[in-house]
């Protein structure tokens, strides 16, 4: 069997259009009555998939298959390490998971959470990593997958997902953490709509427009404030008070992307050698003009490019914990269309325990039908 092939499920699947059991309103009763059971019958009839378990999936997974899912595929070709066992709580060292399959390894205890989501588990990352665009977007849409999320890959890796993602109308999470700080990019699609309700009023729909990866962070289109173009732009140019652009925290976000830029020129994150936390603030003063970022906007930058210098490689359990919530709660809002999601890019600061995100090409369409 082709290691891209889906292994047999796990547990009998929830056929789409079916509609909650008794049982199962039951169980997810308080979410019902938070979300509404449109919502809930969504998040039945979905399908996730996970890429990479190497640390922020476990907790996001939990999250998933706890809100009631329909179906669950994960994929992963590493096989668990000593160090992975830190990194959550799906590899368990009492049941021999050094040395197993990181899928092998994670299914018994995904299986525990909820009985009643399918899940699939593949021993590989290919298409996704290592091969093309057409083959990302044939398993995308064989797979009936709603949200495809990507977790802890490289910045190159998560493009080339997205790219695929975008066309095979998926939903797209690319996430990863950089020891005490993290981030989630979402595209949802160029339709996107939703319900939300303000406190004291009515249920209102918006339709949002998301870009992929490459568009959202295209250079060109930095030199026009967001607003200003539709191609995406700096959240952060173009204003004229220093507390407008401030809302969107370009302290964090212009350091993960000067991260990125490391990560595509060397191939790698930094490890704290020599040099590499130079390097890693000249890219960040050098995306500071780039982006028409305020100089007084930057000055909390200093301590992040020096700790993700350091620590970019390293995991701390209370960022994953805090970061795979956040994600999945934004993955479940997707699916029922209940509430604001992330626009765009969410950064993390677990220390300060706060995350802020900033939009980058990414508006309500006003031209866009509801």
């Amino acid at each position: 069997m082709p290691a891209t092939e889906p292994s047999a499920p796990s547990t009998p699947s929830a056929q789409p259009g079916n509609r909650i059991t008794e049982d199962e309103a039951s169980l997810y009763d308080r979410q019902i009555r938070l979300w509404g059971l449109d919502a809930q019958n969504r998040m039945r009839n979905s399908t996730v998939l996970i890429l990479s378990l190497r640390s922020l999936a476990h907790e996001t997974i939990k999250n998933l298959v706890l809100a009631g899912i329909g179906r669950l595929i994960i994929m992963d070709g590493e096989k668990v390490t000593e160090e992975d066992l830190g990194g959550g709580f799906l590899f368990r060292e009492e049941e021999g998971a050094v040395g197993m399959e990181r899928t092998a390894a994670a299914l018994p205890q995904i299986k525990s959470l909820n009985p009643l989501v399918e899940v699939t588990a593949l021993p590989t990352l290919e298409p996704f990593v290592g091969g093309d665009e057409a083959a990302m977007i044939t398993f995308l849409k064989r797979e009936k997958a709603d949200v495809v999320v990507a977790c802890d890959l490289s910045y190159p890796q998560m493009e080339a997902i997205d790219s695929a993602a975008h066309v095979a109308g998926t939903k797209f999470y690319g996430a990863g953490t950089y020891g005490f700080y993290g981030f989630a990019f979402a595209d949802l699609g160029t339709h996107h709509s939703f319900t939300h309700t303000a406190p004291g009023k009515e249920p209102m729909k918006e339709v949002i427009r998301y870009r992929p990866m490459a568009q959202a962070f295209d250079r060109k289109n930095w030199a026009l404030p967001n607003e200003k173009t539709a191609e995406g732009g700096s959240p952060f140019g173009g204003y004229r008070r220093v507390l407008r652009a401030k809302q969107y925290a370009p302290e964090l976000a212009v350091p993960v992307l000067a991260l990125w830029e490391y990560e595509k020129k060397h191939g790698n994150l930094p490890t704290g050698a020599e040099g590499q936390q130079e390097e890693l603030a000249a890219i960040t003063t050098e995306l500071q003009a780039a982006l028409g970022v305020h100089s007084k906007l930057l000055d909390a930058s200093t301590d992040i490019v020096k700790h993700f210098a350091a620590h970019a490689t390293d995991y701390f359990p209370p960022t994953l914990a805090i970061m795979g919530g956040l994600l999945a709660q934004d993955v479940l809002r997707s699916i029922s269309r209940n509430g604001w999601p992330i626009i765009n890019l969410l950064v993390l600061d677990s220390l300060r325990g706060a995350a802020t995100s900033s939009p980058w090409g990414v508006a309500p369409d006003p031209n866009l039908p509801s």
